[in-house]
């Protein structure tokens, strides 16, 4: 629902919840089945049961990155964001080659965004999309970075990026993804940023073609 043409439905998220509950019940000490919890919870805006979830898997597994990241998403969306950076720093810190690096320097850049520090948002984007690997919202959140910095030959640069990796790519769309976002006011920045950079409202889901 997040990175995919799915439409966002709460089926989809209290199947996932079940499954994750299911997993836990055949193994209670198993850290990555908190983590996945944890993204489920966080989805659901239930950002205070992340929290403990994510913390969960820390105290399972302490070097376990992927709920470290996860706690710093957490903080992040509860307006923490001081704290959430030092939880993306010690995911990236702790596995510098993982295979969701782009995502974990993509989530802070995100944090970033939010706290209004654009120019550190745009540095951790960068670093992200310098990964193979690295998904399309990562140049989203690049592009947003340099709206708000007034880079105008770069907002051009990083638009056609965007819409090349995700042609359907528009505010309504991005509006419809972030779903997992409770403050309207964090939405409403993202949103900002891309109308800045000439991000049309479009719609979501987009029609065939």
């Amino acid at each position: 629902m997040v990175y995919w043409h799915i439409v966002p439905s709460v089926k989809t998220l209290d199947d996932a919840l079940a499954a994750c509950d299911k997993a836990l019940s055949l193994d209670a000490k198993n850290a990555t089945f908190y983590a996945l919890k944890a993204r489920v919870l966080l989805a659901r805006k239930e950002y205070s049961l992340a929290i403990n979830a994510n913390e969960k898997a820390i105290s399972l597994n302490p070097t376990l990155a992927v709920a470290l990241c996860g706690l710093g998403d957490s903080l992040a969306y509860e307006g923490r964001y001081d704290e959430a950076l030092k939880f993306f720093d010690q995911a990236i810190n702790l596995s510098p080659n993982d295979p969701q690096l782009w995502a974990f320097l993509t989530y802070g850049a995100l944090a970033l965004l939010f706290q209004e520090k654009f120019n550190e948002a745009l540095e951790w984007t960068i670093r992200a999309s310098n990964i193979p690997n690295y998904q399309y919202w990562t140049t989203a959140h690049k592009l947003v970075a340099h709206a708000y910095l007034d880079n105008q030959a770069d907002i051009e640069i990083t638009k056609a990026k965007l819409l090349q990796e995700c042609p359907n790519f528009s505010c309504s769309f991005a509006r419809q993804k972030l779903f997992f976002l409770k403050k309207q006011s964090q939405v409403d920045l993202y949103i900002k940023g891309l109308q800045l950079a000439g991000i049309q409202e479009g719609q979501f889901p987009p029609t065939k073609p």
